[in-house]
């Protein structure tokens, strides 16, 4: 069975064809059954076992209101990571400096470098995740489908795919928490007939080790982090490889280095050493990021770093006008990447603008710049590095929430939750790394911590008081006024960062120029509005509609 895309037109895929690229090959059962044995009724069901579903765990565990026999952690994949577990790509790294890419409650002190490698991030977070003894409560291979609000039990029926077993299973939770993060759905561009393609094709997310590319004609499409990583890694394998590049990347040197074995000693040995780089970093990062990614002279300055060092790479001046984008262009953030430029200036490298008409049996068919005429050429592989599909999230999974609402009908136009946490209409469930969450100048690891740990309180503030009233179960979610008035200003506070340009074309926004992936405020300033839950009851609902949470009881 193929399961590829069909939905060729977009470029995006649904919930069978997400599962089917980590092999998982049947489709969701809509039968519920009577019963639900004990083992799988859970206090909470995390959905996720990345970077931000360990430390909503985590955070679960180290509150000690729940313990691991309350928690289910079910993930797709067969290890921890997330991110860093699927994309195995050829020379996949992060541009985050390593001390930030790290969780304050438990940081890594084994880093042998400023940068950090996939190998070395998914150790770190696997050894992360074993210290708090996850194994106990998760189980991989394993595809949650949908998530459905039951309002007579106020719980979420969970269904499921076990890989191993080929079998649907069903689980009850009173708590959900929905961690699967930004970069985890691959997308494919808008480019039609990918199906006809009768050579070999795949992903960067989904890497295939058993393909030799030597001697063999490459082809890949897109020219983002993914593909630019890639490229000085199967250069000199491939016979000739052809980059089709619609926005050029930005890119500054990378500057990583190997850290001294006296660094290395004290961040292991020295009581809070680590920490405390980890510390600075982030204090300096927050500084300059912030500056730099503002419309102002800081980032003309990055952007002029960045041409000076496309000009002192690429000597090639036709070359050099087809890696720049032609257009005024705002630079968010550039690529630090060592030999991308010097690895596509190489002969058996051919680099192009042209828009892409279809895929064919034999390869691409491309538009001449000059002639605009249609120019196919042949492949033998076809490496997709077009990026995920960060503006729709959770497109995958069925969720519905009260009165049977469907999450992507109440997100049709764009998604957005209160602090990118939680979404009206749907009680007790919680995000991690949802809507309008990622931040360029801090640890991003920080923003998920504190909202884990707004998740931990709300459920021990939840349980506690439904201990206090025998007979009621209590459920929450915010008030769509909230909700509302929290995102437009989140969309008017972001007016001033590069990415909102209209010049600027960014995954950061979708199509229509809603910003669903950054947020523009601080650390402090989100943990801040975090620190405690503004509630509204629903017998006072009127009365209280500025307040952002409602609590709304059930008696049994």
């Amino acid at each position: 069975m193929d399961f590829g895309v069909r939905t060729y037109s977009s470029g995006i895929i649904d919930g069978c064809e997400y599962g089917g690229l980590s092999g998982f090959s049947h489709k969701k059962n809509d039968f519920w059954p009577l019963h639900i044995p004990t083992h799988r009724q859970k206090r909470i069901i995390i959905v996720g076992a990345g970077v931000s579903g360990i430390q909503q765990a985590t955070v679960l565990i180290r509150d000690k209101h729940l313990n691991h026999e309350d928690i289910m952690v079910f993930d797709a994949l067969e290890g921890y990571g997330g991110v860093w577990n699927k994309n195995k790509y050829p020379g996949c790294a992060c541009d985050v400096p390593a001390m930030i890419y790290t969780t304050s409650y438990f940081v890594n002190k084994k880093w042998t470098n400023f940068f950090a490698t996939q190998p070395q991030i998914e150790q770190y977070y696997t050894d992360f995740a074993h210290h708090y003894n996850l194994e106990k409560c998760t189980q991989f291979g394993t595809l949650v489908q949908s998530c459905i609000w039951d309002e007579m039990t106020f719980k979420w029926r969970v269904t499921v795919s076990n890989k191993s077993t080929g079998v649907t299973e069903y689980w009850l939770c009173d708590y959900l928490s929905q961690c699967v993060g930004g970069l985890d759905r691959p997308k494919f561009g808008t480019t039609p007939g990918r199906e006809n393609f009768k050579g070999t094709s795949w992903h960067t997310a989904h890497w295939r080790d058993d393909v030799d590319l030597a001697g063999k004609t490459v082809a890949i499409i897109g020219c983002g982090p993914s593909a630019a990583q890639v490229i000085p890694e199967i250069i000199d394998q491939v016979d000739h490889l052809t980059v089709y590049m619609r926005n050029p990347p930005v890119c500054v040197a990378r500057n990583d280095f190997q850290y001294s074995r006296l660094f290395r000693w004290m961040c292991f040995w020295v009581p809070f050493f680590a920490y405390f780089v980890r510390q600075r970093m982030n204090f300096r990062m927050r500084l300059n990021m912030r500056a730099a990614t503002n419309m102002t002279d800081e980032n003309d300055v990055m952007t002029q770093a960045s041409e000076r060092f496309l000009e002192q790479e690429v000597k090639d001046e036709k070359l050099r006008e087809i890696l720049k984008p032609h257009s005024k262009y705002y630079c968010k953030r550039p690529l630090r990447l060592d030999n991308f430029y010097s690895s596509i200036v190489k002969k058996n490298c051919t680099v192009l603008r042209e828009p892409l008409l279809q895929f064919t049996e034999r390869g691409v068919l491309s538009q001449d710049v000059d002639t605009k005429k249609p120019n196919e050429r042949a492949f033998d592989v076809i490496i997709f590095g077009t990026g995920f599909n960060v503006a729709q999230y959770l497109e995958h999974i069925e969720i519905k929430g009260v009165n049977g609402i469907d999450l992507q009908d109440q997100w049709r136009e764009h998604p957005e939750a209160l602090y990118g946490l939680a979404t009206s209409n749907f009680p007790n469930m919680f995000m991690c790394f949802g809507p309008n969450t990622a931040t360029l100048w801090s640890s991003q690891q920080d923003n998920w911590t504190v909202q884990a740990e707004f998740a931990a309180k709300v459920i021990r503030t939840l349980d506690r008081r439904a201990g206090k009233e025998p007979g009621r179960k209590f459920a929450m979610y915010p008030t769509k006024k909230a909700e509302r008035e929290y995102n437009d200003q989140l969309q008017v506070q972001q007016r001033k960062f590069v990415w909102a340009a209209p010049e600027c074309t960014s995954y950061y926004k979708n199509d229509a120029g809603w910003i669903t992936y950054t947020m523009p405020w601080s650390y402090p300033r989100f943990w801040w509005m975090l620190r405690n839950i503004k509630w509204m009851t629903v017998s006072n609902l009127e009365a209280e509609l500025g307040t952002p949470f409602g609590l709304s009881p059930r008696i049994q």
